[in-house]
């Protein structure tokens, strides 16, 4: 399918009222109560924006939203749509069930390739189920990090399966229904020794995203990759991690510049001294996928105000 049919129909089931689909709202409905009252997960199908079916378990929150809206992440989902094209390599790191990954692979084609990263095994047993639908998904079962070796990490209970985070060495965990668990992990300077080379990453890894962008640093001399990370201060000081603010300098000393996603369109991002929760766009001026071409070929359009821009196919903000 085709970027601009994807765009209509995101926009589409934006609109999209409870009356339009009464019986995926029901199905919504009914199960995300029946989980609760129960006590008890329950496993179903999603029905994705672009018609993509995807394994889901109530109540889980990401769940939730996906089974209601068929998708997630307004700001997210706008990104993959703007700045993926066929034929990149996708690294998902921190992919939990997978819905960006199947969102990464409808757009980057047969010539591209997805690699989800799920480093928690109940979750990632999921994620294979969704990866398996789709050819050119590859399910990774590490931890991206700063170096190579083995995490101790955190596996909540199902309902909070998106927020598993790395534990460090020194810290105890109080945690109702969670434990910690030792999962391999790897920096992905050494990962792409044996692999091919990410075009773009979406880095969601629950504080961790610090220490992910140390392991590739070579990786960001070499490349320049296309970058989505997962920013918010209030988690980071509950996982004993660095200030947010400190990764955007980070990525911005080696030239990146920095973009944020409002009501769909794509704003140069100002840095702020704490973040509550966004994911930015990092681009750096010799990305590959920065060179000027048609609106049909170019994967990003240079524009004259990158301050403003809507992507090519969104309905204009109501």
């Amino acid at each position: 399918m085709d970027r601009l049919e994807l765009l209509r129909r995101w926009d589409e089931r934006r609109n999209q009222s409870a009356l339009a689909a009464p019986a995926q709202w029901l199905d919504w409905r009914i199960h995300k109560k029946l989980a609760k009252w129960t006590g008890r997960a329950r496993k179903r199908q999603a029905n994705l924006f672009w018609g993509q079916p995807m394994t889901i378990v109530y109540p889980e929150n990401v769940s939730n939203r996906i089974g209601r809206h068929g998708y997630f992440e307004d700001d997210v989902t706008a990104m993959f749509l703007d700045v993926l094209r066929p034929g990149m390599v996708i690294y998902d790191i921190g992919s939990h069930y997978g819905f960006f990954s199947l969102l990464a692979s409808e757009i980057v084609g047969a010539t591209g390739q997805v690699l989800a990263w799920e480093p928690t095994p109940s979750t990632f047993a999921l994620l294979s189920e969704n990866a398996d639908r789709r050819e050119n998904i590859t399910a990774v079962n590490l931890a991206a990090f700063s170096c190579t070796g083995s995490l101790r990490f955190l596996q909540q209970d199902v309902r909070d399966s998106s927020l598993n985070f790395v534990v460090h060495e020194s810290e105890s965990v109080d945690c109702p229904g969670a434990h910690v668990i030792t999962v391999p992990a790897v920096a992905l300077d050494d990962y792409v020794t044996e692999h091919p080379e990410p075009d773009f990453l979406k880095i969601d890894a629950e504080g961790a995203e610090g220490q992910i962008l140390e392991g590739m640093i070579e990786i960001i001399k070499r490349s320049h990759p296309g970058i989505s990370l997962e920013m918010g201060d209030r988690v980071n000081e509950k996982t004993g991690n660095r200030p947010c603010r400190e990764n955007v300098e980070f990525l911005m000393d080696h030239g990146y510049q920095p973009f944020e996603y409002r009501n769909r369109q794509r704003h140069a991002h100002q840095i702020e001294t704490r973040y509550q929760y966004k994911n930015l766009l990092f681009r750096h001026p010799q990305w590959r996928f920065m060179e000027s071409g048609s609106a049909a070929q170019a994967p990003c359009q240079q524009h004259s105000s990158e301050t403003d821009h809507q992507p090519t196919g969104f309905a204009q903000p109501r």
